[in-house]
């Protein structure tokens, strides 16, 4: 019964992976769908609020991702490399 809530989360993660590679392949067609999705609680973005695309693409890429001192919350770089590294 301890795993109750992890299947039940692994399941609703797995099946909304599989929505989202869906809506992504019916909007813009297979070439655009990704291979995996990747589940964090919040994206990089500056203190006005624009999201970091290049720092997210710097991470998924393997690369340093550049200037961050512009950065909101550090912490969801780190989230994104560990989602990244599993």
């Amino acid at each position: 019964v301890k795993d109750a809530s992890r299947i039940a989360t692994q399941e609703l993660r797995d099946a909304l992976e599989k929505e989202v590679k869906k809506t992504v392949d019916d909007s813009l067609g297979a070439i655009a769908r990704p291979k995996r999705v990747h589940f964090v609680t919040g994206l990089p973005k500056t203190r006005s609020g624009k999201m970091l695309r290049r720092s997210i693409q710097a991470l998924a890429e393997g690369r340093d991702p550049g200037d961050l001192t512009t950065i909101d919350d550090q912490s969801t770089l780190e989230q994104i490399r560990q989602a990244l590294a599993s």
